[in-house]
């Protein structure tokens, strides 16, 4: 709880929170069971702000999951002495749960902590099962495997990566104790048959794959066969109506969808629509054999051994980050070395002391280390490779260290175990002080990711701890009354989402993402989206004269459903005029208009003069469509204005565009809200939070600007210090200079 992010933070979050509040659809493939749990969480846990409680939850769950490594381990240590059993199972639980990655994630309110904890509890249900063998309940912990699994689908698909490790670990616990009685023997492998050919099923029901669909059901129906030859007839109908019952919860997409709730993305409330949903058609597809440098299709060069080798670079890096995030690259790399000598010493431990768990642990972390580097088939990570692939379209546009959190965990087991080898190894050799120093050593080692990872991985006390409420309600507060508000990305979306839903912050403001309007669900949506009042409470007090008496009556978007099923990309054969009132947009012959452009053009047509149509400040030029004139700087948001360099009290800006230093200077000074980003430097935020922070600077920057221009160097300099302290790029550093030149 000292780490937990205070409020909502960036990327899916927001949109995670939302969901849980409103019971709505969050994008592919919906995480119905993530968005439950939530909701019920929030609804008992009545302490500190929503967002907060759903962040505990993640909390919760990390901490869960660790308790069930805890047990594992302390089963592998069953051998050793107690205070060194307890020591070690904790040691595992602490290097698990403080491994950057899955701290950082505990923070925050993600999927990933629930998949952890899936899989933690299902690793300790078969140790269960193992115990259990030679009673009647055996095949009741199966049963739960089953559906545990099953459930899982509908957080993460993560949490089924466990499926191979179980097999596994069943087939070498069954073929190295076997049954004494054949029928027994026999109605176990059949069993463990079963199990097998049902994970397969319920990967291919996550993937929305039918031909993995149709293997699985066919294996199902050959293992159904063998449990009845064994003797075990009942078990296959059994499990497959438990699996059933934890694939049931994407029913809930299906109901809700058709409920329309706010946040219903891809409309899920057809049988074709939740498969797409399931599919995660929104998506597009990328195949286990292509570049992912270049777009899939017949001219993709297909993957190499030199991409192969950069993820695995890649994930080695992330791998390094796990032990001491904090410290300078040689100290971090340094301290990434000594985690992975022990984990080398610790399987060679484990395998002596328990193997079927050596292999349980060892397959999870294959599967969910390098079996994703092959499947997943990332790009570069963000922070990787950019002399070779310049383009941002060629990297990740966030690191994907997150995906693999379930391998660092695991290794953190086996460094555990390693000091547990340390530890003997010194008991053996040397006295009772050497013990002993032997023993505080290993607890140094165990807590170094709990110190040099506490700064890195706290969502709580960096400058960042704010920074996604501050952008969605600075974004919301630059728009006027009943204003629209264009975004493009997850991070200017999902915190307005957020605000909107769950605070109740500037409900008046029709959000429009552009990335998403190019899909028609999105654009049904928009076109019925219900108008919602303005409320003088939760905005600026100059927009409350701003205010028309009465609210406009229709959407923001102008369309029927008629005219939305036929909206599609096309290119003018000649060149045409857009025309609204005294507003003319020129679009030259050939010019390519996406349907998101065409719904710029028409939400301008519908609404200018009558509500401010306004692009946020990182929805970037690309979008505007040639508006650069007619377009004025008010904040954080340009205001589409048909006569913006015509208005005397407008200056032109840094950026070319018209800038509205008044409402600039009112909404800068008195209104938005900035968090701690002007307490640290913001070179050590992490790339999203920098972007933001980078956005927060273009007011200061246009203000100083403006100051400037009218002559008063002590009002620029202190303006544009503020602009420059959130984005010290050297390109900024040389526009201030300019500037004081003039």
């Amino acid at each position: 709880m000292i780490t937990l992010a205070p409020t909502v933070t960036l990327w899916d979050a927001g949109e995670f929170i939302t969901a849980s509040k409103v019971l709505g659809v969050p994008h592919p493939p919906g995480t119905p069971l993530f968005v439950l749990l939530g909701h019920v969480w929030a609804q008992f846990v009545v302490l500190g702000q929503y967002a907060w409680r759903t962040n505990l939850m993640s909390a919760c769950f990390s901490a869960a999951g660790a308790g069930c490594l805890f047990l594992v381990a302390q089963r592998l240590l069953a051998g050793e002495e107690r205070w060194l059993r307890i020591g070690g199972a904790a040691a595992a639980a602490i290097l698990s749960a403080f491994s950057f990655t899955e701290w950082q994630n505990s923070n925050e309110t993600e999927v990933y902590t629930v998949a952890t904890f899936s899989i933690a509890a299902i690793c300790w249900l078969c140790l269960r099962w193992r115990d259990l063998r030679g009673t009647e309940r055996p095949t009741h912990v199966l049963l739960l495997i089953i559906y545990i699994a099953a459930l899982s689908i509908g957080n993460h698909l993560l949490a089924l990566l466990v499926g191979p490790a179980v097999s596994v670990f069943m087939a070498y616990t069954l073929r190295t104790t076997p049954a004494l009685d054949p029928a027994e023997r026999r109605g176990e492998w059949a069993e463990c048959a079963t199990l097998t050919a049902l994970w397969l099923t319920l990967i291919a029901v996550g993937l929305g794959s039918t031909i993995l669909l149709i293997l699985g059901g066919a294996l199902v129906l050959g293992a159904a066969v063998a449990c009845w030859m064994a003797g075990s007839r009942a078990f296959p109908f059994v499990a497959l109506a438990v699996a059933a019952i934890g694939v049931s919860i994407y029913a809930f997409l299906y109901i809700r969808s058709g409920l329309h709730p706010i946040l219903d993305e891809a409309d899920p409330e057809t049988w074709n629509n939740l498969l797409a949903v399931i599919r995660r058609e929104q998506f597009g597809s990328r195949g286990i054999f292509d570049n992912p440098v270049y777009f899939p299709g017949a001219r993709n060069p297909g993957r190499n051994a030199t991409i192969l080798t950069q993820q695995f670079i890649n994930y080695f890096q992330y791998c390094s980050w796990q032990w001491a995030r904090s410290l300078p690259l040689v100290g971090m790399v340094a301290v990434a070395l000594v985690f992975t000598s022990l984990g080398f010493f610790g399987v060679t431990y484990a395998r002596r002391s328990d193997a079927g768990i050596t292999y349980l642990l060892g397959t999870v972390w294959l599967v969910t280390g390098f079996g994703l580097v092959i499947y997943m088939n990332f790009k570069p990570g963000f922070s990787l490779f950019w002399n070779q692939y310049q383009s941002i379209g060629q990297h990740e546009v966030r690191e994907r260290d997150y995906f693999f959190v379930v391998s660092f965990q695991v290794w953190g087991v086996f460094a555990a175990f390693g000091l547990v080898r340390l530890i003997r190894w010194a008991s053996r050799l040397y006295a009772v002080a050497a013990r002993r120093g032997a023993v505080a050593l290993a607890t140094v080692i165990a807590l170094l990711p709990f110190v040099f990872n506490f700064r890195a991985a706290s969502r709580r006390h960096g400058a960042d701890a704010t920074v996604a409420r501050d952008v969605a309600y600075n974004l919301l507060q630059a728009v006027e009354p009943y204003g629209v508000l264009f975004s493009y990305g997850d991070n200017d979306t999902f915190p307005v989402w957020y605000l909107q839903e769950v605070e109740g912050v500037r409900q008046d403001v029709t959000l429009i993402n552009l990335s998403l309007a190019n899909l028609e669900w999105y654009l049904r949506q928009l076109a019925s989206l219900p108008l919602r009042p303005f409320d003088p409470a939760h905005a600026p007090a100059i927009y409350r004269s701003l205010a028309p008496p009465v609210p406009p009556s229709r959407p923001a978007l102008p369309l029927t459903l008629a005219d939305i099923a036929t909206l599609q990309p096309f290119r003018p054969a000649e060149d045409q005029v857009f025309q609204s009132g005294p507003f003319a947009l020129p679009i030259k012959k050939g010019q390519v208009l996406r349907t998101s452009d065409q719904v710029i053009l028409y939400t301008i047509a519908a609404n200018l003069g009558k509500r401010a149509v306004t692009f946020g400040v990182s929805s970037g030029r690309g979008s505007w469509l040639g508006l650069d004139a007619h377009v004025v700087f008010q904040g954080l948001v340009f205001k589409v204005s048909p006569h913006a360099d015509t208005v005397r009290q407008w200056i032109r800006g840094i950026q070319g565009t018209m800038v509205d230093t008044a409402r600039t200077r009112y909404l800068t000074d008195s209104v938005f809200q900035f968090g701690k980003l002007f307490s640290v430097d913001t070179i050590e935020l992490d790339p999203a939070s920098q972007q933001v922070a980078t956005s927060f600077s273009v007011p200061f920057l246009e203000l100083g600007n403006a100051a400037a221009i009218r002559g008063d160097s002590a009002t620029a300099l202190a303006y544009l210090r503020r602009g420059y302290h959130l984005n010290p790029s050297p390109q900024l550093a040389e526009i201030i200079r300019t500037l004081f030149r003039r």
